[in-house]
């Protein structure tokens, strides 16, 4: 398999077996074979190869030595391609940055990376923002892949960089949302580009998208598989990925046959009409957890990989091929439950540990870490985030590391890993243990709903859930509580159901989690026309809804849930309505007919003869 095969391929080939020395050969060996197209431009491994040893040449002229930083200021593009290899063939350590991301993100970059030089496209071929300014004296170097470097040699430079040699600084936020910088060796970057390239099946036959953004991590992810066995890289343009059913036609249209996209348009994208002679054969979604299965009838294969910048490819569903648990292969068992990422792939072992690192969790959900052969080597200036995620391993030999991956997982009994988000996404509400991924695939198998995500708020001095969601179509709140309350506990339910017409995303196309709206429990009423209560019961039930609801005004046909209550604040009601009304109606009752109208109607059934608010013995203090 990959890792005892590729990675003692890579360690004794020693200084020779680098993604570099990969694209030398298959210059030399297929020469004509496309590498990378982005519309009317394409090259060849040939073209591809001479241009990286032009630029190569270029950036050593302009001051970078081996070991310095070189800035990649260059969108999704040939440019990017050409920059990366020349930036590795020259020594360098690539620092990609993407040109659609702020230029205070640049700014911090510079600084922390101090580059010896900054790689760019010229402006006539520029798709991103100008250049922010630089350090004066800062080379910038503009590339144009539609010709060579002019005046530079196109032979390799010597020395060629090494096995151990630094070669990546990678910008991420990754799930937490913290901004870092990820270092990277050579033998990360081929490890990774050699496993990706066998869990894939890649083949020098396969065309190969790339829509993950130039300065994310997932970049290379989507371009290293490809570029490591030859393959055709074709560059898709942000209209295209912005619109699923865009993307699809694009995809057809190109002849793809292996795509990595972002999990939020995977599942938009999986649910779409495709026709049965595609020649798509793999849909990789990553990046965030899955919360639906696709239909069992799709003309290809879908997997979800799990992994980071930190730990590359830890887990995929489609390792190894025979036990995939694809959508083509899931019993019924398995859509039972959210899809899961799928095994460890060969040389990567994953520990689920408590809280405190070291014990091991017997059954359940422990957090997620990683003994991989494909570690990073840690955060650039940040020795102390360094320490704290890459620790000692335990479990392996001396000298060996373990990453803290800040994930929640579990082993189902066959072995298979199931992804649970992070650990700060499992909350306690009441007291009770809430998975917000778990309530987050209940919710997504309501078959209008696109994507959701739950976020835990506060509201008051009280934790509540919010679902945020996308659906085909105009979705009440009550449709929504009537589904999920069929598949979890009550505790589990969101209170407040906010529809949107797209997730905000970050910079790697995630759902950014801190930009969805909150819930306005003020107003959280529906959409339904306002009936004033009736006097008597309906009005003084209409007061006890807004007492403990907090809402400012309550009309006949207002529902208890949909204005935001929940399990606990239902108990509060059922105690209340006995006090007041001296009527004993059961929760299931109260859960059945929850609006102001209803409940009135249940009150003279409820009401033992002689009992009422008026009736009650007066409450007595009592010593303790």
């Amino acid at each position: 398999m990959i890792s005892q095969q590729d990675a003692s391929a890579v360690r004794a080939a020693g200084r020779a077996t680098t993604l570099i020395s990969r694209i030398e050969e298959f210059a030399r060996s297929t020469p004509a074979a496309p590498a990378v197209r982005h519309g009317d431009l394409e090259l060849t491994y040939q073209e591809l190869n001479r241009q990286a040893n032009q630029l190569a040449r270029k950036l050593g002229r302009s001051g970078v030595r081996p070991g310095d930083m070189v800035a990649m200021y260059l969108g999704r593009s040939v440019e990017w391609v050409v920059g990366m290899l020349g930036c590795l063939k020259a020594g360098g350590v690539c620092m990609p940055l993407d040109p659609a991301v702020p230029a205070e993100r640049f700014g911090r970059a510079i600084v922390a990376g101090s580059p010896a030089a900054v790689v760019t496209t010229v402006p006539a071929r520029s798709t991103g923002n100008p250049i922010p300014a630089t350090p004066a004296g800062l080379p910038v170097i503009a590339l144009d892949a539609g010709d060579q470097v002019s005046g530079e040699d196109e032979a390799p430079p010597l020395p060629a960089p090494g096995h151990e040699d630094l070669a990546y600084a990678m910008f991420t936020s990754g799930s937490s949302g913290e901004a870092k910088i990820v270092l990277a060796q050579h033998s990360w970057l081929a490890l990774s580009a050699a496993r990706s390239a066998t869990i894939n099946a890649t083949t020098a036959a396969d065309r190969g998208s790339w829509l993950g953004a130039a300065g994310a991590g997932i970049a290379l992810h989507e371009v290293g598989g490809l570029l490591w066995q030859g393959a055709h890289i074709v560059i898709g343009d942000h209209e295209v990925i912005a619109s699923p059913p865009a993307l699809r036609d694009w995809l057809l249209a190109e002849r793809i046959t292996q795509s990595f996209v972002i999990t939020p348009v995977g599942e938009v994208l999986q649910n779409l009409p495709w026709p049965r002679d595609c020649t798509l054969r793999l849909l990789t979604l990553g990046g965030d957890r899955l919360n639906r299965w696709g239909p069992e009838d799709l003309p290809f294969e879908v997997a979800v990989s799990y992994g980071s910048l930190e730990a590359f490819q830890i887990a995929n569903s489609c390792h190894p091929w025979p036990l995939r648990c694809t959508p083509a292969t899931a019993t019924d068992a398995d859509r039972a439950s959210a899809p899961p990422v799928g095994r460890p792939i060969d040389g990567v072992t994953v520990h689920l540990l408590e809280d405190d690192g070291i014990s091991p969790v017997v059954d359940g959900i422990g957090e997620v870490w990683i003994d991989s052969d494909c570690l990073s080597l840690g955060y650039l200036g940040d020795p102390a985030q360094t320490a704290d995620r890459f620790r000692p391993n335990p479990f392996g030999a001396p000298g060996s590391r373990i990453y803290r991956s800040g994930d929640a997982g579990r082993f189902r009994p066959d072995g298979i890993l199931e992804h649970h988000g992070r650990i700060d996404n499992i909350v306690k509400i009441r007291g009770h243990r809430v998975e917000l991924g778990d309530v987050e695939w209940a919710l997504g198998q309501h078959p209008d709903v696109d994507q959701v995500a739950v976020v835990a708020t506060m509201d008051g001095d009280q934790r509540r859930l919010v679902a945020c969601f996308v659906a085909a179509r105009d979705v009440t709140p009550l449709e929504l509580r009537n589904h999920t309350v069929e598949r979890l506990p009550a505790w589990m339910l969101p209170v407040a159901y906010v529809q949107l017409a797209e997730f905000p995303l970050n910079t790697s196309n995630k759902i950014d989690r801190h930009q969805l709206p909150p819930a306005n429990w003020s107003r959280g009423r529906p959409s339904r026309a306002w009936r004033a209560p009736a006097p008597g019961a309906e009005t003084a039930l209409a007061r006890l809804f807004a007492d403990l609801l907090q809402v400012d005004r309550v009309g006949a046909d207002d529902h208890f849930m949909e204005l935001g209550g929940d399990s606990l604040l239902l108990a509060q009601l059922q105690g209340r309505m006995e006090q007041d009304f001296g009527a004993r109606i059961e929760l299931p009752d109260l859960m059945a007919e929850p609006t102001v109208s209803d409940l009135a109607r249940l009150i003279p059934a409820a009401t033992a003869p002689g009992t009422g608010a008026a009736a009650l013995p007066p409450i007595a203090p009592r010593r303790r």
